[in-house]
């Protein structure tokens, strides 16, 4: 049974590949290579070649919050009642114009604690039919999830009827969510002469709202075609990253980023068809943005493997100067994921303050004990990671930012807090030239996070769930 490895030479030097390895992408004779071998062709490949290492592939996921769904369909009395049964149709509407809202995810759930009920997707009428065998049904929770433009829902023991309407609020960009009342006051050159990268699933570089330098995609699976911009799937994840970072829109048709004046760069490491990231392609994007000459690199992805080929990747961007930020995951206050949880990694948690989404919003969802000691709104989100790894903090419930096609959705997930803090960073960063002007090594690096750390203030959190705290 063939296994698919990255194979990277020790000192990157080329090696002489057995007869039983395929060689199945390299982006150069000295640097790594992925390859297709079996274990016994391994074993001769690393006695035939001195100081080569094998590492497993591994993929990793992006760092968005994940979504409840229905894991059991709702009881019914008999098989033969669930196929007669008809559904119960329901109408997602704009809680403002009345409009039937398309592409609203609806949850529908009887037994909350069982993950039990029923679930759809309103279509172009708004309409969703749940597969229930009664015309009415008392919830333990109805959750919607919002398209773009759109926030959420969340009601408690609701009792719905066939043909109820549901309303739901779009996103309103004059009203703050938390991301702008933390970094709102930032003018619109914070953060010039910062190089950040986004190592994600592309960039909406036509978006009226963002200007990205330049990039590249890294996806062998499709032999690194097709550039830097937003993947087929899960594209929108990447530019609502890249948005919280930079977004130089302005009122009342865009929103502004942490650090509109960074000069911003876009790897795509996703593939179009969906699924994960490799480290191979991680690696040589990192690679990329320390060639490029990037201060900081964004990563909102993440998986529980501890992966060697991404840590080296990262210790080796540290010494050359530049900066890897990540998000801790998102599996629900477990052990932070990787690479966050490498040292060389900046770790960030999310944290949320109430009052800032809607008061019936899915994010309701997200609010978790403690409350900080500075404020008892502030809270970090249930769906976090948390540990000893983490380093700082950042606004990562609700935050609204750019989509794909010039407009602006809501999203939650460390993968949010992290470009808050990889912006923030930046910006602080910018009033430091003699910090960016040193050569670029360990040092320098070290020099970098000096400044993030000294800077960042405490909510009132235990030091696992924020770490130094927030930066300003």
């Amino acid at each position: 049974m063939s296994a698919r490895l990255d194979l990277q030479g020790a000192a990157r030097t080329a090696v002489q590949p057995a007869a039983a390895v395929k060689i199945v992408h390299s982006s150069a004779d000295s640097g790594p290579k992925l390859v297709e071998l079996s274990d016994v062709a391994a074993t001769a490949l690393k006695a035939s070649n001195a100081g080569i290492r094998l590492v497993p592939l591994v993929r990793y996921e992006i760092a968005r919050s994940p979504r409840w769904q229905i894991l059991q369909p709702a009881a019914v009395r008999s098989k033969a009642a669930a196929a007669a049964a008809p559904g119960l149709k329901i109408k997602v509407v704009d809680t403002v114009s009345g409009k039937p809202v398309r592409g609203a995810m609806v949850v529908a759930f009887t037994n909350f604690a069982g993950q039990q009920g029923a679930q759809g997707t309103s279509n172009a009428k708004g309409e969703v039919t749940l597969q229930f065998s009664t015309a009415s049904k008392t919830l333990d929770l109805l959750l919607i999830y919002g398209p773009a433009g759109y926030w959420g829902l969340c009601e408690r023991t609701r009792k719905i009827k066939n043909g109820d309407s549901v309303g739901i609020a779009p996103i309103d960009l004059a009203v703050p969510d938390f991301l702008a009342t933390v970094y709102g006051e930032h003018p619109a050159e914070a953060g010039h002469g910062v190089r950040v990268g986004v190592i994600d699933t592309g960039v909406d570089g036509k978006h009226p709202d963002l200007k990205v330098l330049g990039g590249a995609a890294f996806v062998a699976d499709e032999n690194d075609a097709g550039g830097w911009g937003p993947a087929k799937e899960q594209g929108e994840h990447g530019t609502h990253v890249a948005g919280i970072i930079a977004s130089r829109g302005q009122q009342p048709a865009g929103k502004p980023g942490v650090a509109p004046g960074v000069a911003l760069y876009s790897y795509r490491v996703f593939p179009n068809a969906g699924g994960g990231a490799t480290n191979y392609d991680i690696l040589r994007a990192i690679e990329q943005g320390v060639e490029d000459q990037c201060d900081l690199l964004n990563l909102s992805l993440g998986g529980a493997s501890p992966d060697e080929a991404v840590h080296d990747a990262i210790k080796e961007a540290y010494d050359k100067g530049t900066l890897c930020i990540v998000a801790a995951g998102n599996d629900g206050r477990q052990p932070v994921s990787y690479p966050a949880a490498w040292t060389e990694s900046v770790a960030v948690s999310a944290a949320g303050r109430q009052g800032t989404f809607p008061a019936n919003s899915s994010e309701l969802l997200d609010v978790a004990p403690p409350a900080a000691t500075t404020d008892e709104q502030l809270f970090i989100a249930q769906f976090s990671n948390v540990g000893p790894e983490i380093d700082l903090t950042g606004p990562g419930v609700g935050i609204v930012s750019t989509l794909p096609g010039g407009g602006y959705g809501v999203m939650s997930g460390t993968s949010m807090a992290c470009p808050a803090a990889a912006g923030a960073a930046a910006a602080l960063l910018a009033a430091q030239p003699k910090v960016l002007k040193m050569k670029r090594n360990r040092d320098r690096s070290t020099a970098m996070l000096a400044v993030i750390n000294a800077a960042a203030k405490p909510l009132g959190f235990p030091k696992d769930l924020e770490g130094l705290g927030m930066l300003p």
